[in-house]
């Protein structure tokens, strides 16, 4: 199951990735996705399971070395010159591949990459931060559940309709993913990849645009809950992951 070569490329990977930074990486990703080379996107190089999560984890420890605040998934990392901070992404990325191997082997029915992004986010959390995984959450007010609804719809819709057409389940994940450049650059942007690829899934599971609208909306409602729930700690795990995880189950254990 475990082939040394890709192991050590995911060690690799995993170094890269925490000296671009976890979202620099993310983003390539999703740039590999929507120039249609889901290899690169998904394997050692930029796969999230791999990379991202490496960033995260490497964030976590630089923010216990007090080299940046533990949830920074934005700066390059390379910047501190630590070597340490770079072997803990190229140890988390070897441990993403291996733990994503191990769930798909087991055939969970979810999403095993967003599954292992959120878990490693986890025990990054544990080891390195100061292990508080839940706070409480505050229910939206009417203008941002509204605004939630209304993202959750357009993002859903347009999703689902583009994968019924290409027939490419990636091609709104891809979107999403890429659009994260201008959270990078600008500090500001929408996080959508969580409602469009569940709002794929569904609809190329079920053949219907209004369901894969439906889960766009769940995403937004659901990404929202996680991110207030989760992220009241001091290191970065990953609302997104965690979402789709647990939609593309619903999908994958109710609708398939």
């Amino acid at each position: 199951m475990f082939a040394f070569n890709e192991i050590a490329a995911a060690f690799g990977g995993g170094i890269f990735a925490a000296a671009v930074g976890g979202l620099p990486a993310f983003i390539m990703c999703g740039i590999l996705v929507l120039i249609n080379n889901p290899d690169m996107a998904f394997g050692p190089y930029f796969g999230p399971h791999i990379s991202f999560a490496a960033g995260v984890a490497a964030a976590a420890y630089a923010g216990k070395r007090d080299l940046t605040a533990g949830n920074d998934i934005l700066t390059p990392l390379v910047k501190f010159n630590n070597a340490p901070v770079l072997l803990v992404g190229g140890l988390f990325g070897a441990g993403g591949l291996i733990v994503q191997k191990l769930l798909a082997g087991a055939a969970i029915p979810t999403d095993t990459v967003a599954l292992t992004v959120g878990l490693s986010g986890i025990v990054a959390r544990l080891v390195f931060g100061n292990g508080k995984l839940f706070g409480t959450y505050a229910l939206p007010d009417k203008s941002s559940a509204a605004a939630l609804l209304m993202l959750g719809l357009g993002v859903g819709l347009i999703s689902a309709y583009a994968t019924i057409v290409t027939k490419n389940v990636l091609l709104g994940f891809g979107i999403a993913a890429t659009s994260l450049i201008m959270v990078q650059f600008m500090g500001v942007g929408p996080v959508t990849h969580h409602l469009a690829l569940p709002a794929a899934v569904a609809a190329v599971t079920t053949g219907n645009l209004w369901i894969g609208a439906l889960f766009g909306i769940l995403g937004a409602f659901l990404g929202d809950f996680v991110g207030k729930t989760f992220n009241s700690g001091n290191t970065h795990v990953d609302p997104p992951a965690i979402s789709i995880a647990i939609l593309t189950t619903i999908i994958l254990v109710f609708l398939s």
